[in-house]
């Protein structure tokens, strides 16, 4: 899957507002974005 520009957006909002990598892993998976990685 190729994340377009607003969900990296939404990645480093969410980053800058203090949530780690795995709770924002963690929200993709609930919304159905199962091969979303966060290993970059």
């Amino acid at each position: 899957m190729e994340l377009d520009k607003e969900w990296l957006t939404l990645i480093l909002e969410a980053k800058k507002m203090g949530f780690d990598k795995d709770e924002i892993r963690d929200f993709f998976k609930e919304k159905g974005t199962k091969d979303f990685r966060t290993d970059r």
